[in-house]
């Protein structure tokens, strides 16, 4: 049986119908990263894309509802 080939970066990228200015650098891109749709110029910047989203959900913080105080205590 053939390995399934792990899902690249490169894969995510479809060409753009319009030019817009590169989510990452500014650059005019040519592509979409269909995951975010955003405008990406190259395979770089859609790695830098996706290690941002990482980056931020690996140090997002996730509270109880009760931690918020939405509730009061009545015992």
């Amino acid at each position: 049986m053939k390995p399934i080939k792990s899902l690249q970066t490169e894969d995510l990228l479809v060409p753009a119908v319009e030019t817009a200015p590169c989510s990452i650098c500014g650059t005019e891109a040519r592509y979409v990263e269909i995951s975010f749709e955003s405008p990406i110029c190259s395979t770089d910047c859609a790695k830098r894309m996706w290690k941002q989203y990482v980056d931020t959900q690996v140090s997002r913080k996730y509270r109880t509802i009760e931690s918020l105080g939405f509730f009061s205590e009545t015992k």
